[in-house]
């Protein structure tokens, strides 16, 4: 490269960089400093190695040149000291001295140049190409690193504003589930309700009404109306999320998501049928919200499967192991099963085989999600054949295996 070419190619980075220039000569201090004013148009002056430190302390330097003999602080303890404040800022040595050990020493001080006097323009040039070179690449690498960093900010913040999203709809679509089972609950009450209500009219209108038979049917209409308000409580206890972890019952927690569709089960005919070794631990440490909002989606998908699929006996089987050490939950339907582009993509967001009006495709995703990161587990999804009460049968099988009950100091 020409002489002249790399005088341009200098300059382009270093007028824009800040120089801290520590000399203890006076006249080879304003020599070098007129030198380097062709380059660098922001330049601070010390005297010595103190001075030169004092100064580094209270400004921001991308470059120091200095001498390395001098009193009062000598330039290998001033870059020492300005070491242990920034590692990388670029230093360059200017001195008289050639010899091994003070060239050991500002190696180990960390330069990344050497310049031996009297300085010439030539050798500040290519010095100062070479550590011109070395901020450049830094600043490069700064550059990245940040661009890097906007990058993973920026797709950590979609990742969480997909995930709020999603927990929003998710949310959206438990409490339409929940609303379809309080009317699955209620449907029977009402009718009984309506009955008692008809029958008042009936007696009255045959003329045998009569205070006994108004309080008979009082006390059933009231009867009626707590079962209806204890329906509500319940989902409203079932929906309310947990505040903090605790060991709890997962035969509990499963005979709770079960009693919110008992409705629903009696009106289309699905029989559930629970198995569980008597006896063994079936507790786990977490929140129990969240393992029941797994659990009632997997209930809902079994429902609405045999609902379209079956039209005959409907079983919906639960089976609970304990494994080494581990709990593994399997519920088996017998409705039509999974083909081999539903299971590839059951866990995916927003994939639903069920028309608009009857899936979001969030549920399942959802399962996943708290499985995985919250229950620490794993779930999975597949066909299988089964035997109930000496009789086969196939169907969709899904399987959660979660670790057994973590022991803590406030545990049960």
């Amino acid at each position: 490269m020409l002489y002249k070419d790399k005088i341009l190619k200098i300059k382009s980075i270093s007028q824009g960089l800040r120089l801290l220039y520590v000399e203890d000569n006076e006249s080879v201090r304003l020599t070098n400093a007129q030198l380097l004013t062709n380059f660098f148009t922001h330049i601070d002056i010390a005297s010595n190695g103190l001075e030169g430190l004092e100064k580094f302390e209270q400004n921001h330097y991308d470059m120091i040149i200095t001498d390395i003999n001098m009193p009062i602080m000598g330039g290998i303890e001033m870059i020492e000291r300005i070491r242990q404040i920034d590692n990388d800022v670029t230093i360059l040595i200017v001195s008289a001295y050639s010899d091994t050990e003070y060239l050991t020493s500002s190696i180990k001080a960390g330069i990344q140049g050497y310049i031996i006097k009297p300085t010439s323009m030539e050798q500040l040039i290519d010095a100062l190409e070479n550590s011109i070179g070395y901020i450049k690449a830094k600043q490069s690498q700064k550059a990245y690193q940040i661009s890097l960093k906007n990058q993973v900010d920026s797709e950590s913040k979609k990742r969480q504003e997909t995930e709020a999203l999603l927990i929003s709809q998710s949310k959206m679509a438990s409490m339409g589930e929940m609303i379809g089972n309080i009317a699955h609950q209620w449907r029977q009450p009402l009718n009984e309700l309506g009955l008692v209500i008809q029958s008042c009219k009936s007696a009255y209108e045959r003329e045998i009404l009569s205070a006994d038979f108004i309080d008979s049917r009082v006390s059933k209409g009231m009867l009626l109306i707590e079962k209806m308000s204890s329906t509500i409580e319940n989902f409203r206890n079932f929906y309310s999320p947990s505040k903090s972890q605790s060991n709890f019952s997962l035969i509990d927690s499963i005979n709770k998501s079960l009693a919110i569709f008992e409705g629903a089960f009696r009106n289309n005919d699905i029989e559930c049928v629970l198995e569980y070794e008597e006896g063994e631990d079936w507790r786990f440490y977490g929140y129990s919200d969240e393992f029941e909002q797994v659990f009632v989606n997997l209930l809902s998908n079994a429902k609405d499967s045999l609902v379209e699929h079956n039209n005959f006996e409907r079983i919906i089987y639960i089976n609970l192991k304990s494994v080494n050490s581990r709990i593994e939950i399997e519920l088996c339907d017998n409705g039509i099963g999974l083909s081999n582009e539903v299971k590839k993509r059951l866990f995916e967001p927003y994939y639903t085989t069920k028309d608009d009006t009857k899936g979001t495709g969030i549920g399942l995703y959802m399962s996943k999600e708290i499985v995985s990161k919250h229950l620490k587990g794993s779930i999975e999804a597949y066909n299988k054949t089964y035997e109930l009460r000496g009789k086969s049968h196939n169907g969709a099988a899904f399987k959660i295996t979660l670790p057994h009950v973590k022991e803590t100091e406030d545990a049960l």
